[in-house]
């Protein structure tokens, strides 16, 4: 472990030699709520999502998030309150103990500790959206669903009042949170160990942005880290780079907009412990889900109309995503947002520069906002394919004396990208991906054209979804059966894709082709691949047919 001469104050031992922090968080920032430190007006504290409409549910029924749901590590935010018993904290004599158990409250702002308002409901979504960000970059389910199991690999963080429901003071009163430091993965961090559990992190009950600051600070001693501070301070509560506040996650990152894990990049630290390869020893880091380069650009998601829609994590520093497309000639214009908290705060880690790239590898544009997380491109561009670029960025000089700004460290989290390209270059009806990826190219393939010789021309291939240049890959009915021995009803099922509807037709004649479509199953979504008749036929041959087209 990596303590300084700052950290005194804030380290405790038990007497088993278990190091942990009491974390006072003391600050200037709004949104204070612990004994014996500065409050915040009311007001303040509640300011968020006080106008949410909806309806109550029980405290044993707080909104169920996953970010990563069946990840091995598991990170459980805790808001619905906690009997805690059989821990070291039940023995620590020196830390509101011996207790045989805390009976903890659950997560309150309107008074009522049986119900989870619509306003609390909110809060807690939101709070648990910012440690999710946070911890975006590493193989981790962020959740608020209470494990079956617990394990070493199962942290818990209690969000709790300071006193319990029989107004038993619990470890964390006096101060913003206390949690054991580096036990994440041992056997003594499990509930089902043969010992005393140094878990859970007590977290105290903040509105959402600083909550979440604090949830992510106690889970990261849990993880390894030690405080960042100065050389006069054990909390760094960080500064401004214009309209941007930036903090780091280890020391109080209360009322900044982006809050990071940190290496000590800002003038004055003291610890230089690299908070990303620590946390990434206890968890690993999630696999990249885009490609690096152009060569293992992964395909830009738009829809028909040439509508945008793609997203993505930035795992590790300096990590670019790189994503291609093919456009006609016209105006293109891709933004690309990192998260972005509903209501308080930004609650983002990560920075954005955007490049774009045409086909020969030729940087045409790029875009970084000095005073912005954000960032996009508009470009008028000849028809073509092309690359985009997202890539995480610093901003300012942190290591100046007059500290502003942050380093490309900690610029790590989720971002979607959105705007509108030209879909169908060569106006034929198909798509460019579509063409390109059967085809090697968007003007490849002729609407009218059927390659594979079985009946459907390149256009009716995409609106079916199926193969163009593959004969058996046709649309059809998988199967047809008669589940009663009268021959009613026909059941009738057929294989769908993703962006098309279906109907079906039936007639008793087919020397006139003349299908009559069930009213009941008229443009039926992808989700559903069967349809039942139940009508009578009386015995008379009958026919099917299901149509497909694109979805409107």
């Amino acid at each position: 472990m990596n303590f300084n001469p700052q950290d005194v104050d804030s380290l405790r031992v038990d007497d088993e030699g278990g190091v942990f922090f009491v974390c006072s968080f003391i600050s200037d920032k709004p949104d204070a709520k612990a004994e014996g430190m500065p409050e915040a007006p009311e007001e303040v504290l509640r300011r968020a999502a006080l106008d949410v409409e909806g309806t109550s549910v029980p405290i044993s029924s707080p909104p169920i998030r996953h970010s990563r749901p069946g990840a091995s590590n598991v990170l459980f935010l805790d808001f619905n309150g906690h009997i805690i018993t059989g821990t070291v904290w039940n023995s620590n004599e020196d830390y509101q103990g011996p207790r045989e158990s805390w009976d903890c409250r659950p997560y309150d702002f309107d008074n009522d500790e049986t119900t989870f308002s619509a306003s609390e409901q909110a809060k807690i979504i939101q709070i648990w959206e910012r440690v999710a960000e946070d911890y975006a970059p590493f193989n981790v389910d962020v959740t608020t669903e209470q494990p079956t199991v617990w394990t070493s690999t199962t942290g818990h963080a209690l969000i709790t009042p300071t006193t319990d429901k029989n107004n038993n003071k619990c470890p964390h009163y006096g101060y913003g949170g206390v949690a054991y430091v580096g036990t994440f993965g041992n056997g003594t961090y499990s509930y089902n160990t043969t010992g005393e559990a140094r878990s859970p992190a007590w977290c105290i009950d903040y509105d959402s942005a600083n909550a979440a600051e604090v949830i992510s600070h106690e889970l990261g001693h849990n993880m390894g880290l030690s405080h960042d501070g100065t050389s006069s301070q054990g909390y760094y509560p960080g500064h401004e780079n214009g309209s941007i506040t930036w903090g780091p996650i280890m020391g109080t990152g209360y009322g900044v907009d982006v809050s990071q894990w940190s290496k000590g990049e800002y003038y004055d630290a003291n610890q230089s412990q690299d908070d990303l390869a620590i946390i990434q020893g206890k968890l690993g880091y999630r696999v990249d889900d885009h490609g690096d380069n152009n060569a293992s650009a992964s395909s830009l998601g738009f829809d028909a109309s040439g509508a945008v829609a793609q997203s993505g994590v930035i795992e590790t520093t300096g990590d670019p995503d790189v994503f291609s497309f093919a456009t006609g000639a016209g105006e293109i214009t891709i933004s690309a947002s990192p998260y972005r908290a509903a209501s308080q705060t930004w609650g983002n880690n990560l920075d954005i520069i955007l490049e774009l790239y045409d086909s020969s590898g030729n940087l045409l544009e790029t875009n970084n906002p000095t005073l912005e997380v954000k960032a996009g491109i508009t470009r008028y561009v000849p028809a073509g394919s092309y690359f985009i670029h997202v890539k995480p960025t610093g901003v300012g000089n942190p290591m100046n004396s007059s500290a502003s700004g942050y380093t490309a460290y900690g610029s790590l989290g989720q971002y979607t990208l959105s705007g509108t390209v030209a879909s169908d270059a060569d106006a034929d009806g198909i798509p460019n991906q579509w063409e390109i990826q059967y085809f090697n190219g968007f003007t490849n393939a002729v609407a009218t054209a059927d390659p594979d010789g079985d009946g459907s021309d390149n256009y009716s291939e995409y609106v079916a979804g199926t193969v163009p240049n593959d004969a058996d890959s046709v649309f059809k009915m998988t199967s047809y059966s008669l589940p009663s021995t009268t021959g009613d009803p026909v059941v009738i099922n057929w294989s769908t894709k993703p962006g098309r509807v279906y109907s079906v037709g039936h007639t008793h004649d087919l020397k006139y082709v003349d299908f009559e479509v069930f009213p009941d199953a008229v443009d039926l979504p992808p989700t559903q691949n069967t349809y039942t008749d139940t009508s009578e036929h009386d015995g008379v041959l009958h026919f099917y047919r299901v149509e497909v087209t694109l979805e409107q």
